[in-house]
């Protein structure tokens, strides 16, 4: 296992000593996000880092060219790879159709320059069947699973071993109360369930590579936790 954290300016990069990977995540629409993926990258890169991209709200399916144009120029940065959110249809279903085409054709083209993994994020209680289709790496985000209303640590027991096989990503939060319209992204604490379902997935997959996606405090103290957590499994 390999546990690190998001950064969103290049000056974020290296502040947490127990984090051995970065992930940079950059929103749609905020001005600047090519220039924001090089500068992170370069500061990562200055430091030996290594660091997945993360594109967030960078839809697929956006009809708007622009936005898949970004997505490919943000590949001559990247180091690990991609991490996209599973895709919806118009009444936030199943992609089907036409739309199912274009999908996977974009997927097609943006893995030939760069490794894309697909997170639960949009459809998060029927994603199983977008990752069989779709995707060839998995990001499991057990902080959006528990937001969701699911018991991680069950679904994390009951995963088809196909799609186990598949995650290279875990994003860790903790679900909890309403903060910026958001239930999740708090830092984790000893015995919260999200702990206990990435007990479970490293059981199942011991080589994932964890993400703490924390929007202010607390990551050094939900570093030491998974670290904790690694240690009682080699116990």
């Amino acid at each position: 296992m390999i546990a690190g954290y998001r950064i969103t300016r290049p000056e974020e990069a290296g502040r947490f000593k127990a984090g051995r990977l970065a992930q940079i995540s950059v929103y749609h629409g905020m001005d600047g996000n090519l220039e924001r993926v090089k500068d992170c990258a370069l500061a990562c890169r200055r430091i030996s880092l290594p660091y997945v991209i993360h594109p967030v709200n960078y839809s697929l399916l956006d009809p708007t060219p622009q936005t898949f144009l970004d997505l490919k120029a943000m590949t001559g940065w990247s180091d690990l790879g991609f991490i996209l959110h599973d895709e919806a249809g118009p009444d936030w279903g199943r992609v089907t159709g036409s739309q199912e085409a274009v999908l996977a054709g974009k997927i097609k083209e943006l893995e030939s320059l760069a490794p894309v993994s697909f997170e639960d994020a949009v459809n998060v209680k029927d994603v199983i069947w977008f990752w069989e289709k779709f995707a060839r790496s998995v990001t499991l985000d057990i902080g959006h699973l528990e937001a969701a209303g699911i018991n991680s640590v069950e679904y994390v027991k009951t995963l088809p071993d196909e799609i186990v096989r598949k995650i290279d990503y875990s994003h860790m939060h903790r679900n909890h109360t309403f903060r910026h319209g958001l239930t999740d992204h708090w830092p984790l604490v000893a015995g919260c369930r999200e702990l206990a379902a990435l007990k479970e997935l490293l059981i199942r997959k011991p080589d994932v590579k964890v993400i703490l996606e924390l929007n202010e405090e607390g990551v050094d103290g939900s570093l030491a936790l998974i670290y904790a957590l690694e240690d009682e499994l080699r116990a």
